[in-house]
């Protein structure tokens, strides 16, 4: 069993103690995906929270729900208590609800190697046509009427 010390609104994974199996599993999911959690004894839903403005993932879990309001109040009146930290369910899945938006929006997103390499090379190459014009060139104030 795990523990974890009250010290933040998330739980951060290199403060998952005794469980270094929970710890990898959390750093290994994706943004937006859930995980039961039986934290201090109470079960919850905990998130794993958005990547940042740079891409980076972001190494936390936000509690949701009711996990969400228990973490608050541990928070505000046990700050720098240890607690217990259980995983609910052996799978570390996603909930298919709460997973489609982020599935659907990834698989726009998500490129293959030979892909980003072809979208690469059409941008250089439109960049070495260059750009003519067939008309003449006209002077500064021609152009604006003077």
């Amino acid at each position: 069993m795990a523990t974890t010390t009250v010290s933040d609104y998330v739980v951060w994974a290199k403060h998952i103690h005794d469980d270094p199996l929970l710890a990898t599993r959390v750093l290994a999911m994706r943004a937006g995906e859930t995980i039961d959690l039986d934290v201090d004894g109470a079960p919850g839903t905990w998130r794993k929270m958005d990547d940042g403005k740079d891409g980076r993932a972001t190494p936390g879990l936000r509690p949701v729900g009711a996990a969400q309001a228990l973490w608050s109040d541990l928070f505000k009146h046990s700050r720098g208590r240890v607690v217990q930290v259980l995983a609910r369910s052996p799978s570390f899945g996603v909930s298919e609800g709460s997973a489609a938006p982020y599935r659907a929006a990834l698989a726009t997103l998500l490129r293959s190697d030979a892909e980003r390499q072809a979208a690469l090379d059409a941008l250089l190459e439109g960049g070495r046509q260059g750009s003519r014009s067939e008309d003449r060139g006209y002077s500064r104030d021609e152009m604006h009427e003077r």
